[in-house]
């Protein structure tokens, strides 16, 4: 640092650029030992020796030297450059600032980033004192970096030269993104307050420069202030480190910053100062990234800009830019009187403009190109969606204007494609985003200016009542897109060098809008339009599609960055482009699939399914929409075969398909000598995981696995069509596939499971087998064994077909190759699927359990293995012990509980044969004891075909197997029973007090395989209604609170309860008469109540299945039907015990998130059920300080607004009635909950109704409901007992009490938070009338100030009493979460509901005016700016019309 320090003193004297080099080694070497020291991973010296290090480097003389007397450089400035761009001034200024003034603010950046990271994670009172140290060193540099800035800024003014300036701007700006942004407004603040723009002696350059200079500095501040206050955590940037971190937001210094700018915007006319206010502007409307600590600084600014002057609106129309139109869009979100004041100026403006415009009309100020009225767009298409809004969807004049000028722009515009969207103004300026969401870009490429000028376009024909005929949508269509195009890219660009692009996001953009553009001239409401000419355009249209979506996959192989899933989050730019395009051509093959059906050939079809099958072979997503794109031609001229063929020649059709049984569990191939021991021992209860309660249960499937999955059902689509072809032409299967060979493939890789591939490929084995007589009846011929077992058997199969002893060799061949796992046979009797019903012969449906279970749990399909049994049994293949071993016996029992008669048929078949074989055998013991069991089951039987209950299938599956093991602990109770019972009771539990009131040694191993078999037997209504029928459910609750219970038998019973709740009749009579939700109850209350944490953390694993219990209680059925009426009460004290349980139990919650989230959605589905009540019934709601509870508990848990915790949370918030003493919070509570409740309900996902209107029709209720309750008790009732005569805002304020208005801070909180909201909404219009009359409740007093914030001539009496009284005001309203906001009851005119628009407007504006005069602020929305344009004059005339 000495020499470095020598170099420059020395250069002062006498230039030399032997100094430059010394000076440059020095920085060199000072540079490396700070990397070396200040290095975290190789802690080479601890945090206090650090900080004397930085300090030693900061205060050094040379640091000083540069900053306060920089060295001049080689290059002289301009006179004019603080004119230039800020990029253009920084990069001239880092050419000109001599190369020794550059070491120093390297080292002091090296230093800086160096030192952030070494103790960010540290909390030792050493680290901490060491960086106290390091941020008083960092202060210290920063004053005096602001003091020299300062010195020199006023020298300049003086001199009028700003040339010296430089430098020291240029230092400032390197080091900016170390010094607080609140600072640099402070900055900013005192530049302007320096600069005397309204002197006119002052030499003009010299007042340009100074201006220069602020309006810079103010840019780079807002856009630091902006990345900040959207950090997650604000406390980890970098200047926090090394400054602190500011809290405080000094929402009055912005004003005056934001106010400064827009005077210096509308005096000046500079460029940069419009960028400037447009940074500012976009600051306060960040409200979707925001962090808690500065929303409440960000709702006060809002109104400062809403306050912005109505000049605005003249400025931004003056000589239109982007800036300035980005400016002017944002600015009309604000307010509604800059949304009318725009609407009027801008209808003025395109009244001249129109073909038959009134020669005589006077001539507009504002003159606009056809450029700056495109880049005026976005405003006017905020401004329709207002005006109709505004008008109640009628056709108004000015929404009449905007679409005839638009219209004839764009569409002239667009008849020159490629020339229109090249211009610069369409630019999306985001070039680094290649990869996001499906979702995102498509919101991206929609809200860009081209996304909005298309659909202005669609607006424009279709408020056209010819919608342009027909022959001139054609017309422009073949301008467009001409007949000799090959692609949409030739046509929309002129670019086929995808991988040469320079802007590939405005490329896509392009390309988006193009067919989005097409689509629309030659689908969009064309009346059902046939004709020949529209007909030949639309199949040009696809072939282009193909063409370029060929072309796409060309360019861009599968396996490289571009691919991806396409619903995963890092989605590639041309990979949703390649989606888009093939999207598109889905939708349009069956939109024109008569038009494509009626051509002599479709070539293209071929086309598509070779680049396929050369580029996309194994994306699921391609093979998804090709199947489609093939389904909508299937009635179409092409050859199938041929597309078939080229399928099966692919060269990894084979391995795609071989693939299916490497997924495959079981392995099991021959006989198993040593039987199973007990289905029962095999059962695991997954336990419920809460996330798939009420949360869409996404199933990861492995991308191989839906690859072949849409593989096998390509494969039958291509098949279904190639049968219907050959019908069609009445041809033989003599030539075409090898079906034969096609069979024996897919049987090798069948694993005769539920999975959904299994059911494909067994549904395509049927279809053949049944359309080809070469492969009718292979499965059959090789013996029903499937998966690789086949391919061997086939091969030894040939071998021995000659051989005298075939049928011999056949059976030991079979033996030795028979594919059945008994264990899988095992999952198969506890997951059977009891609902599945069988179609023509095919497994066309599996019940929804056995699809979720199956996708971790294989089991296998009923219907090929009772087939597989059957055909076994008949050709003496297996002796029955050995068939009863193998676990198919347990099958061919459940099998005979089946809903399905088709199924039934088939069990009831295969015990026959069982039956049979059977009594062939000799009378050995397992044969005796296995006659006694079909015995007794066929003695219990009535009737043909008849459904068994499952708890009869299961216990003599599991018999089936237990006779056959003399050692298991049952086997002696089993045998007795069936010894002593000849004949089976259907509607008994067969051994239940036997073995759950055991007595035995090993009584706890015989209750719990009693609740096994209760759980895997609970399977139907009918099941349901047998366990009630013998008190089941009652003594599985009263055993469950009794001290006898372990936590292994209340986790079965819940899990048994939880089953029996899925059906409707056993619920009903569990709730009414069993006691289920007390019981419920009393599980939660007990779980809050235990105050060891070991303890509560093993009872916590029973909550989610109370979750699912209650789920199932308060289904929208039961709901409907009873559940209101008849368990309100007992639900209330669930309820409450859940709120108590998460408040209490907050750390043991805080690690299992999934439980927090699912007693929110609990209590919000309770919520939900008091909501149905009647009125005058009590309902279930939540006090404010449980609401404040609720919200701290999920605070204190969730890292971010988006946390599914903190969603669900708000939801439970706005299901309870909004609370009429909300004020009771206290201004604090209920400041930082509004914010809490805002912030979520912003970066909540969209629903129907968004959450952030929610949450405004919640408060607003809150208000004046607590406003009603108030004045009730206060004025005992009087004032309201006559409701008829309180029709309008005013006589409804006319009737309050001076109590009701006394000053409190929680109306203010609860007054900006609704403006705010209000203003997110674009005020909406159908929110205003009961918004405002919430807002004059809150905020307007009793007092002549008012008259000040009004404006003169403006009434207030008069502007209420055109309000109607809210809806919330009538007694009989009532609060429903999911019900849209409710229109007044009295009919109103056209006329009258303007009138009570327009009174709205201006009482919101009022409003903000109170709040922002609260606030301290001097700049309000001055209404008679609105008043003197007469705009509402005019809005008014326009009814008239």
């Amino acid at each position: 640092m000495f020499w470095m320090n020598h170099a420059s003193s020395c250069y002062r004297i006498r230039s030399s650029d032997d100094l430059k080099m010394s000076s440059e080694t020095c920085f060199i070497l000072a540079e490396y030992l700070v990397k070396q020291l200040l290095d975290k991973n190789l802690s080479r010296i601890p945090v206090n020796c650090a900080a004397e290090v930085v300090e030693f480097i900061l205060n050094h003389p040379s640091v000083t030297s540069s900053l306060r007397f920089p060295l001049s450089g080689d290059i002289e400035f301009s006179d004019s450059i603080f004119g230039e761009s800020l990029g253009e001034l920084l990069q001239s200024a880092k050419q000109a600032v001599n190369r020794m003034d550059h070491h120093v603010l390297d080292l002091i950046k090296t230093v800086a980033e160096f030192v952030f990271p070494m103790c960010n994670d540290q909390l030792s009172e050493q680290v901490i004192n060491g960086k106290k140290q390091i941020s008083r060193a960092f202060e210290a540099m920063e004053q005096k970096l602001f003091l020299i800035f300062k010195t020199k800024f006023d020298a300049c003014i003086k001199s009028m030269d700003f040339k010296p300036f430089v430098p020291t701007f240029y230092a400032l700006h390197t080091l900016i993104r170390f010094i607080s942004p609140f600072k640099l407004l402070e900055l900013v603040n005192w530049l302007f307050s320096r600069i005397d723009s309204k002197n006119a002696t002052v030499h003009q350059s010299s007042k340009r420069n100074d201006l220069f200079v602020g309006l810079h500095l103010a840019s780079c501040t807002f856009d630091i202030l902006s990345a900040y206050m959207g950090q997650p955590n604000p406390e980890s940037t970098l200047y926090s480190y090394l400054g602190g971190t500011e809290t405080h937001f000094d929402v009055l210094l912005f004003e005056r910053v934001f106010f400064q700018v827009f005077e210096i915007c509308c005096r000046f006319k500079l460029d940069i100062a419009d960028i400037c206010l447009l940074k500012a502007v976009k600051v306060v409307k960040m409200h979707k990234s925001v962090q808690d600590p500065y929303l409440s600084s960000i709702m006060v600014l809002s109104r400062v800009v809403a306050s912005t002057p109505i000049d605005i609106i003249s400025h931004c129309l003056h000589k239109v830019d982007r800036t300035k139109a980005d400016l002017l869009y944002l600015i009309t979100g604000t307010s509604p009187l800059h949304m009318s004041a725009f609407g009027f100026t801008f209808s003025e403006i395109l009244n001249t403009l129109l073909p038959n415009a009134d020669k005589n009309q006077e001539t507009s100020k504002y003159s606009l190109s056809d450029e700056e009225l495109t880049m005026l767009l976005p405003t006017a298409l905020l401004y329709l969606n207002s005006v109709t809004i505004k008008f109640e969807g009628q056709p108004s004049k000015p929404f009449q204007v905007v679409l005839s000028v638009y219209g004839r722009l764009l569409f002239g515009g667009f008849s020159k494609w490629k020339i229109f969207v090249s211009s610069s103004i369409f630019e999306i300026r985001l070039d680094k985003l290649l990869t996001a969401s499906r979702e995102e870009f498509s919101n991206l490429f929609s809200d860009s200016l081209l996304g909005k000028a298309i659909l202005i376009a669609r607006d424009h024909l279709a408020s056209n009542e010819d919608k342009l005929k027909l022959d001139w949508r054609l017309s422009l269509f073949n301008q467009v897109c001409p007949s000799n195009a090959d692609d949409i890219f030739d046509c929309c660009c002129g670019e086929t060098g995808l991988r040469s692009l320079k802007q590939p996001l405005e490329f896509v953009n392009k390309v988006v809008a193009y067919i989005n553009f097409c689509r629309i001239l030659l689908f969009f409401d064309c009346n059902g339009s046939e004709s020949q000419p529209l007909e030949k355009s639309r199949i040009q249209f696809l072939r282009m599609l193909i063409r370029t979506w060929m072309l796409i996959v060309k360019k861009f192989p599968e396996k490289n960055p571009y691919s991806g899933n396409i619903d995963g989050e890092n989605l590639s730019l041309f990979r949703f482009l390649e989606f888009f395009v093939m999207h598109n051509v889905s939708e349009l093959t069956t939109e024109i699939q008569n038009s494509l059906i009626k051509l002599d050939s479709l070539p293209f079809t071929e086309q598509l399914v070779k680049s396929f099958l050369l580029y996309r072979f194994e994306d699921s997503v391609t093979l998804k929409m090709l199947r489609t794109v093939l389904t909508s031609l299937s009635r179409g001229k092409f050859s199938c075969i041929s597309v078939i063929q080229l399928l099966l020649a692919h060269s990894k059709f084979a391995q795609s398909i071989h693939s299916a049984n490497q997924s495959l569990d079981s392995t099991q191939s021959g006989l198993v000598f040593t039987p199973m021991r007990s289905i029962m021992t095999s059962l695991v209860i997954p336990r419920t995981n809460p996330d798939s309660l009420y949360f869409e249960n996404k199933k990861s499937t492995s991308e191989p696995d839906l690859n072949l999955l849409e593989l096998i059902k390509l494969v039958r689509v291509l098949f279904q069509i190639y049968v219907q072809q050959r019908e069609e032409a009445n041809v033989g299967d003599e030539e075409g596939i090898n079906c034969r060979e096609l069979v024996y493939l897919l049987l090798s890789s069948y694993g005769a499971t539920c999975c959904e591939v299994d059911k494909e490929i067994y549904n395509l084995m049927l279809e053949i087998e049944s359309n080809d007589k070469s492969s009718a009846g292979i499965v059959a011929q090789t013996d029903y064994v499937w998966g690789p077992s086949s391919l061997k058997m086939r091969k030894d199969s040939v071998d021995l077909k000659n051989t005298e002893s075939f049928e011999e060799l056949q059976k030991v061949n079979f033996r030795e190759n028979i594919p059945v796992d008994p264990n899988l046979c095992a999952q198969t009797v506890l997951h059977f699927p009891y609902n599945g019903f069988v179609n023509g012969g095919t497994s066309s449906t599996v019940m929804t359990e056995a699809c979720s279970t199956t996708d971790k749990l294989q089991i296998y399909d009923p219907i090929f293995i009772l087939r597989f049994s059957i055909h076994c049994l008949s050709r003496n293949y297996i002796e029955p012990i050995e068939f009863a071993s193998l676990g198919l016996l347990a099958i061919t029992f459940v099998s005979m509980s089946s809903n399905d008669e088709v199924t039934r048929k088939l069990g009831y078949e295969a015990l026959s044969k069982f039956n049979s074989a059977l009594e062939k055998c000799q009378k050995k013991k397992d044969v005796k004891r296995l006659g006694l069991l079909m015995t007794s089951l066929q003695n219990g039987i009535e009737g043909q075909w008849r459904r068994i209950p499952s708890i009869i299938a299961i216990f003599c599956a599991e018999a089936s197997l237990v006779l056959l093991d003399e050692s298991y602990a049952n086997h002696s109770s089993i045998y007795e029973y069936f010894n002593k019972s000849r004949c089976v009771n259907m509607k008994d539990i067969p051994l239940f007090s036997t073995l759950f009131w055991s007595s035995s040694d090993k009584f706890k191993m015989d209750r719990l395989w009693m609740l096994r078999l209760l759980y895997v037997g609970l399977n139907t209504e009918d099941d349901a209604q047998i366990y009630l029928g013998n008190h089941i459910f009652k003594t599985l609750m009263s055993f469950y609170c009794s001290p006898l219970s372990d936590n292994d038998s209340k986790e079965l019973i819940i899990q048994i309860v939880e089953k029996a709740c899925q059906f409707h009749r056993a619920v009903r009579v569990l709730v009414e008469h069993g006691g289920l939700i007390l019981w419920l109850s009393s599980i939660v209350s007990s779980l809050y109540l235990i105050k060891c944490q070991d303890q509560k953390r093993a009872a916590f694993i029973q909550l989610p299945m109370v979750f699912k219990v209650v789920s199932y209680i308060t289904s929208p059925r039961n709901n409907i039907e009873w559940l209101p009426k008849h368990a309100m009460e007992q639900l209330s004290e669930l309820s409450s015990n859940l709120l108590k349980l998460l408040v209490s139990s907050y750390d043991l919650i805080k690690e299992e998130s999934t439980l927090c989230n699912s007693i929110l959605e609990t209590l919000t589905l309770l919520l939900k059920v008091s909501q149905k009540r009647e009125i005058s019934q009590p309902h279930f709601t939540l006090s404010e300080d449980s609401l404040f509870q609720l919200y701290k508990t999920v605070e204190l848990r969730s890292k971010t607004k988006s946390d599914p915790s903190t969603c669900l949370a708000l939801k439970a918030v706005l299901t309870t009635t909004p609370p009429v003493t909300i004020r009771r919070m206290g201004q604090e509570n209920l400041s930082k909950f509004l914010r809490w409740a805002v912030a979520t309900a912003i970066q909540s996902k969209p629903e129907d109704e968004s959450i952030v209107s929610k949450l405004l029709r919640w408060l607003i209720a809150s208000v004046i409901r607590g406003k009603i309750s108030r004045k009730l008790i206060e004025n005992d009732n009087n004032s309201f007992s006559k409701r008829e005569s309180l029709h309008s805002l005013q006589s409804w304020l006319c009737s309050k009490n001076e109590k009701v208005f006394e000053e409190n801070g929680c109306d203010d909180v609860l007054a900006a938070t609704i403006f705010y909201l209000l203003q997110i909404l674009g005020f909406n219009h159908s929110l205003l009338p009961s918004a405002v009359s919430a807002l004059c409740l809150l905020l307007v007093p009793n007092s002549s100030e008012l008259e000040s914030l009004i404006g003169n001539g403006i009434s207030l009496p008069s502007l209420c009493s055109k309000i109607h009284c809210p809806a919330e005001a009538n007694p009989a309203w009532r609060w429903l979460y999911d019900e849209k906001w409710g229109e007044v009851s009295k009919e109103i005119s056209a006329a009258e509901k303007l009138d009570e628009i327009h009174a709205c407007e201006r009482l919101v504006m009022v409003a903000s005016n109170i709040l922002t005069k609260k606030s301290g602020f001097s700049n309000f929305a001055e209404l008679k700016d609105v008043e003197n344009l007469h705009v509402y004059d005019w809005e008014r005339s326009l009814i008239q019309i």
